[in-house]
């Protein structure tokens, strides 16, 4: 119902301005007409290369009429999101190089405001943050408010990590350097990562575009070369060939939409794309897994299949058998399947929450060199994934806390070597035996910042990794063609031969 509201929605040149619009841009109706007329045009120009006939010519452009908006509005909504990860990451940089000169949190905004350009819209909500600041009396914590009201326009956990040190310093003072400094390197390891991540999708872009090209010429060079050398073997005649070269031709197209629009992606993202109760789920589902339970699953469908093929043997349906036989070797594993993937999955969420904390633990030991404070605070904005954890070691720790065991446990069983590497420093801290404190901190802020570069590193080798199967995808579309097309050149020649 969706895809139909929308593929309505777009038909009206209206609605694409209005689209584009919401991303702070102009567009003129007669440029979208415009682009009707062009996309009419390549439809009947394709009409006449791929002798798809008139019905065949009218659903290609009016798909084509249908996704060009799309195309359109991600262009525009590109622009948009690289506009506001270059202000985001401009304004992390200028206000932490201002706060550490003056630890002063209306002055520091004051100063980026006047640095960031003047239409864009971050410079319109810094300004508003600082008049309310300023000015609102009403309000008991008007600087939390007047930071909120940035962090609610751009959702960026590095942008409230920076506030919160700025809150913290404010409020309670300590020593602040050496957080604005890992906060800074974060930021480094955050554009490295993204730029290198956004020149990778247009690589990846580029290779599907040139992919659907490929299948496209090859799916018309067969029939032509066959009409060539074999005048009587005319396959475009058939209706089977017109019908299957448009589905080829929409679902390409459909393929081209896909991954322009997963090129065009937010990239203040958070890290994680569950929520918090399914990162709970997720977590209890590998920590109490009860192999017993899902074992006698498995036995029940392996058990299933096997009966099928069974019957399917005795009845000489070979195929099918065959087909249970599989069935049968995977049920029978289900259970260790299951547990691996859930496992992996709650490890990446664990590798992308973890670096969130401890950057949080390490700036609340810049006031504090008491650890179990730190990690008693942390707690109240923890990532979901790591509550359960961090429960029990601070409950480890408020019964025996000379012991080294509850930080050595926490996590223990996703086998993180990072993980076990920052707990123990943190626990060197706690107990006093690790030398200088202040360096230490230094040196878990130091790991933190390799943390985050694998954490920024994983989330986009997944998002590559979706847009990787887009460029298999025309493959399938190719091959899917070609054995439509040389069954029809079959046909043609046998009957031919028997005339």
């Amino acid at each position: 119902m969706k895809r139909k509201k929308l593929f309505l929605y777009y038909l009206d040149p209206r609605n694409v301005s209005a689209s584009v619009e919401k991303y702070g841009y102009t567009y003129n109706v007669k440029n979208t007409i415009l682009a009707y007329l062009i996309v009419i045009l390549l439809s009947a120009a394709a009409g006449a290369v791929f002798k798809l006939g008139v019905p065949g010519v009218c659903v290609v452009a009016l798909y084509g009429m249908a996704m060009m908006p799309q195309v359109i509005v991600n262009s525009y909504k590109n622009m948009y999101e690289q506009k506001r990860f270059s202000d985001v990451n401009m304004y992390i940089e200028q206000i932490l190089y201002s706060f550490r000169k003056t630890p002063k949190i209306i002055t520091a905004l004051q100063d980026v405001e006047k640095i960031i350009s003047q239409d864009s819209p971050m410079r319109k909500c810094i300004k508003e943050a600082i008049q309310y600041i300023l000015y609102e009396y009403s309000e008991e914590n008007s600087l939390d408010t007047g930071l909120k009201i940035i962090e609610k326009n751009y959702k960026c956990q590095r942008l409230k990590d920076v506030h919160a040190l700025m809150q913290k310093t404010e409020k309670i003072g300590g020593d602040y350097e050496s957080s604005i400094k890992i906060l800074l390197s974060g930021r480094a390891v955050w554009e490295t990562e993204t730029c290198k991540f956004q020149k990778e999708c247009k690589n990846r872009q580029r290779m599907v575009n040139i992919a659907l090209a490929l299948v496209c010429s090859v799916c018309l060079f067969t029939p032509l070369v066959i009409l060539k050398f074999a005048p009587v073997v005319d396959i475009t005649t058939s209706p089977i060939y017109k019908i299957g070269t448009v589905v080829m031709i929409l679902i390409s197209m459909r393929t081209y939409i896909k991954a322009d629009s997963m090129a065009a992606v937010n990239w203040l993202r958070n890290e994680s794309t569950l929520t918090d109760e399914e990162q709970r789920r997720l977590y209890q589902k590998v920590k109490y897994y009860d192999f017993d339970r899902e074992k006698r699953k498995s036995l029940m469908w392996s058990a299933l299949a096997a009966g099928f093929g069974l019957a399917f043997f005795l009845l000489k349906w070979k195929y099918p058998a065959v087909l249970c036989v599989l069935l049968f070797f995977f049920m029978i594993n289900q259970h260790k399947i299951g547990y691996k993937l859930a496992r992996k999955r709650c490890s990446e969420e664990i590798a992308k929450a973890f670096p969130q904390w401890l950057m949080e633990i390490s700036l609340l030991l810049q006031v504090s060199e008491n650890v179990n404070t730190a990690i008693a605070k942390s707690m109240e904005e923890a990532p979901a994934i790591l509550e359960e954890s961090l429960e029990e070691m601070q409950s480890q720790i408020m019964e025996n806390p000379e012991s080294n065991a509850p930080y050595m446990n926490f996590m223990k069983e996703f086998g993180i070597m990072e993980i076990q590497s920052a707990m123990g420093m943190l626990y060197s801290i706690s107990s006093g035996r690790g030398g200088d404190a202040s360096l230490q901190i230094d040196e878990i802020l130091s790991k933190n910042t390799s943390l985050l570069g694998q954490s920024e590193s994983m989330s986009n080798d997944n998002r590559l990794a979706a847009l990787y199967w887009q460029f298999l995808f025309p493959s399938i579309i190719g091959g899917g063609k070609l054995i439509v097309d040389m069954t029809l050149v079959t046909i043609a020649f046998m009957s031919t031969n028997l005339y």
